[in-house]
């Protein structure tokens, strides 16, 4: 399955019109859900606005199934000069089989000393920064527990 990312910087605020809303009630985020009749499907997954450049610009990421033409960005945007649109289509929601082991984090547990660690593990369950970092955290619980014991930080 493929998603559409379009990021668009420009110092127009979203259309509330086109969500029925009045200007001081729009959003800078809109998340849809996929209906029952996927003929359905609105013209775009997610909408936020996620960083102000120095220029005073908003920039704005769209996901969406389809490409976002000019056409479509007209219609969030109505007659807004746009400093720049970037486009990328990615791979998204790849099938993954189920894993019955998963890889080791500490590589030689037998040798006599604080060891070599895979951070990430974890990748082939989940692969996110966020778990990437969460497991990085832990392993480095790890080592501290082999380096320092139960001491704490108070030393005790």
């Amino acid at each position: 399955m493929t998603l559409q990312v379009t990021f668009v910087a420009t110092n127009a605020p979203l259309n509330c019109a086109y969500f029925n809303l009045t200007e001081n009630t729009c959003p800078t985020a809109v998340i849809t859900t996929l209906p029952e009749d996927l003929k359905d499907t609105p013209i775009f997954n997610s909408i936020s606005r996620v960083l102000r450049l120095p220029s005073g610009a908003s920039v704005w990421k769209i996901f969406s199934p389809e490409v976002f033409t000019d056409e479509i960005l007209e219609q969030f945007f109505p007659g807004a000069l746009r400093e720049w649109i970037y486009r990328k289509e990615w791979k998204a929601y790849p099938r993954l089989d189920p894993i019955e082991t998963f890889a080791p984090i500490e590589m030689f547990p037998d040798i006599d000393s604080y060891g070599l660690w895979y951070t990430s593990g974890i990748e082939s369950f989940i692969s996110t920064m966020e778990t990437s970092a969460m497991s990085g955290r832990n392993v480095a619980a790890l080592i501290a527990q082999r380096i320092f014991g139960n001491r704490t930080s108070s030393g005790s």
